[in-house]
């Protein structure tokens, strides 16, 4: 890859794992170098110019190889940066794929980018279907945590027993005015501190460009590793935290909200719509970023379809045949998909001021009165239980008499 004009090294941090799996990788040309952190027994000649064995003590698992390499080589470091576990395998199944020259051209020019796709295959569940953050296919998820109880946020919120006794165990040794261990390693270490949501590269493998490492002090590094080894040498509950941090170490990025996220990841409008073809009725939502099928799996029936609009392409993407159980908050009068996707538009603009009344007025009954002649009867009671609304807003009820007046003049052509 010396068209890149740049040095590219993959950093392992090695205690007793099989790594046969590195001869693969470094047939790739475009790696210079891979330095493998061992701290276990030792390992055999590995028959390559490229491979550097450094023998470590065995202390803080693979957070403190990490720093190690970062506060040892602060000040040459090279361009492109890949830390690795000695087995990344169980975290990221298509790791060598992500590694291959094809691939990395999808995340070169990024400063951060995360490179696994779970624990392991148990946890967390249901992540199956979540393809918002595959690179060429291959299987990535980025996860976002609360920053202050340090559980997974967002489409994967899952609840990590084992790890909330870790939290309440260092919240004990906050110190004032740090409201919790998370905080205390960013404050004292010279990091912002970060808001209510941070990015969360789950078991710590990524790939870094070293002006993201600069984005903090060589001390602020020494002072992580400091904190890392303070309780036990192998670095107890505080790695666990390191491991949650590095993502935002690493970028900065933080968000109050969980609608502050959805501005940065999620590319379609919040109202999405379900269509009953069968029963004439349009069914409004007002949280696509649920019931999407890139995140969710979803139900089946010919007779059901879901449209939602792409902030991103200005277009309307249909999928028939699949349908959701959410609750509505409107459920409107539809004669075909044309008027479903006006229908939608119009909460679309309601919801971000650009409602115009008279022309999306006017487009409904335009829509309605095209159609050919056709007796429609409307049962609700027929509907997916899913899609029964429990509410119905004050300015949905004029979406109400927009599909009454459409009936009539239905019936009446």
């Amino acid at each position: 890859m010396g068209r890149y004009n740049c040095e590219n090294t993959i950093i392992i941090s090695r205690y007793n794992e099989d790594l046969e799996w590195i001869y693969v990788l470094l047939k790739e040309t475009w790696i210079n170098k891979c330095i493998i952190v061992n701290k276990g027994d030792d390992l055999p000649d590995l028959h390559s110019d490229k491979i550097q064995i450094i023998k470590s003590e065995n202390i803080g698992r693979e957070g403190e190889t990490y720093l190690s390499y970062i506060i040892n080589n602060y000040e040459q470091l090279p361009d492109n940066i890949w830390f690795v576990q000695g087995n990344p395998f169980d975290h990221s199944p298509d790791f060598l794929n992500l590694m291959s020259e094809n691939v990395i051209q999808n995340y070169i020019q990024k400063n951060f980018q995360c490179l696994t796709w779970r624990y392991n295959e148990m946890i967390p569940p249901n992540i199956e279907f979540d393809h918002r953050f595959f690179i060429d296919g291959n299987r990535v998820i980025q996860y976002y945590i609360d920053s202050r109880n340090q559980q997974t946020v967002e489409q994967h919120e899952f609840f990590d027993y084992m790890h909330s006794l870790k939290v309440k165990e260092l919240k004990d040794i906050t110190p004032m005015p740090y409201g919790n261990y998370l905080h205390y390693m960013c404050g004292v270490s010279g990091i912002p501190i970060p808001k209510n949501i941070i990015p969360y590269c789950w078991s710590s493998i990524f790939f870094v460009k070293k002006e993201a490492i600069h984005l903090n002090k060589k001390n602020s590094y020494i002072k992580l590793k400091e904190i890392l080894l303070s309780s036990d040498i192998q670095g107890g509950s505080q790695g666990f935290v390191l491991e949650r941090l590095w993502n935002y170490i690493l970028t900065h990025n933080s968000y109050d909200s969980l609608e502050e996220l959805k501005t940065v990841n999620w590319k379609y409008s919040n109202f999405c719509g379900l269509w009953n073809k069968s029963n004439n009725l349009m069914l409004l939502c007002s949280k696509s970023h649920l019931i999407h099928p890139s995140v969710k799996p979803p139900n089946y029936n010919s007779n059901m379809l879901m449209i939602y609009y792409n902030n991103i392409t200005r277009k309307y993407e249909v999928k028939d045949g699949i349908y959701y159980d959410f609750d509505a908050t409107s459920i409107i009068p539809c004669l075909n998909l044309q008027t479903a996707k006006t229908l939608l538009s119009f909460n679309i603009d309601f919801q971000s001021n650009l409602f115009d009344p008279i022309s999306s007025f006017g487009n409904i009954l335009n829509t309605f009165l095209k159609q050919p002649t056709r007796h429609v009867r409307f049962n609700i009671s027929a509907s997916p239980t899913a899609v029964s609304a429990t509410c119905r807003r004050e300015n949905d009820k004029l979406l109400d008499k927009i599909g009454a007046l459409a009936l009539k003049a239905d019936r009446s052509s």
